[in-house]
Order: structure tokens, then C-alpha cells, then sequence
């Protein structure tokens, strides 16, 4: 398997600090290494999550947002809430993770957690919050999809 899928259930200790899920640590990248080793990048995701980054695909987003025009104002906005939330980890032997209290906070994130694969990167949500956004989409999974395939895939020729 080359990406990050599934969900999990794992819990924050005393300490803030979770567990990443085996199957996820396992996940290796075109290297042969774990995606999950080493050091990552943890910030504040969208909808109310955390999102954690193997380096490479943080470098990935740098790239992409290097690109980016500082002068607009949406771009300085987020980038400021992206880049100023975002903190290097590096799990422990035992593939602990340490969340500053800050990101915690960002989260809501209580005892129990909820730990996603989402190809790329892997999401950390507060469970009830997890279920309240899929909730607001469930009915239109299918449209989504459908939108989605018919976007024009650079990779396929025109029919």
C-alpha cells in the first residue's frame, strides 16, 4: 500500500501524547522507509482537525505555496495560521507522538481520538467532531463523487 487509509481509535495520555496507529506507521513511501518515521510536521488542519505531514510532502506544500502571491490577503491570512501552528514531531520507539497543548486546544481534542489515513497525510479529530463533519455531507457523498470524476484527469486522454 503507497498511501495513508482507515480510521483507528486511539487515546491522548496525561502527557499529550498519542499512539499512531501501526498500519499507519507501516505505510512506506517509494523508498522502501516508513512514511512515519523521522521527523514530521503536526499544524491545524481544516474542518476542525490536525494534520500530520511526512517531510516529504510538507516540502511539497512549501513548493506549492512558494508559488503563491504574498500581496493578496487570503494568502498572508492563512499562511500565517498555517505555518504558525505547525511544529515539527518525531515519534518515539514506540511511535508516540508528543501535540502541543496549542494544537489540543485547535482540536478540541479530549481523551479519546480519532486517527484517519487520507492518502497524502493523516488526520487527528475529535471524535465527536469527526462524526458532526461527516454528518453535514453524508447526503451528498455520491455528488461529490461524481463531481470529482468529472474533472478533467490531466493523466487520461479526451475521449
Amino acid at each position: 500500500m503507497t498511501g495513508f487509509v482507515g480510521r483507528y481509535q486511539t487515546t491522548l495520555d496525561s502527557k499529550g501524547r498519542c499512539a499512531l496507529p501501526a498500519k499507519l506507521r507501516a505505510v512506506k513511501g517509494a523508498d522502501g522507509k516508513p512514511l512515519l518515521s523521522g521527523s514530521l510536521v503536526l499544524t491545524k488542519g481544516l474542518e476542525g482537525c490536525l494534520t500530520l505531514y511526512p517531510e516529504h510532502e510538507w516540502a511539497e506544500i512549501q513548493r506549492r505555496f512558494a508559488s503563491l502571491n504574498f500581496t493578496q490577503r487570503d494568502f498572508r491570512y492563512f499562511s500565517r495560521r498555517f505555518y504558525s501552528s505547525a511544529g515539527a514531531v518525531q515519534p518515539d520507539r514506540s511511535g508516540r507522538i508528543l501535540i502541543p497543548g496549542h494544537l489540543i486546544k485547535e482540536a478540541a481534542l479530549n481523551k479519546d481520538l480519532l486517527v484517519i489515513g487520507v492518502d497524502r497525510w493523516v488526520e487527528i479529530w475529535n471524535p465527536q467532531r469527526y462524526d458532526y463533519y461527516i454528518e453535514q455531507f453524508a447526503a451528498s457523498y455520491e455528488e461529490v463523487a461524481e463531481r470529482l470524476s468529472s474533472v478533467h484527469d490531466p493523466g487520461r486522454e479526451e475521449e
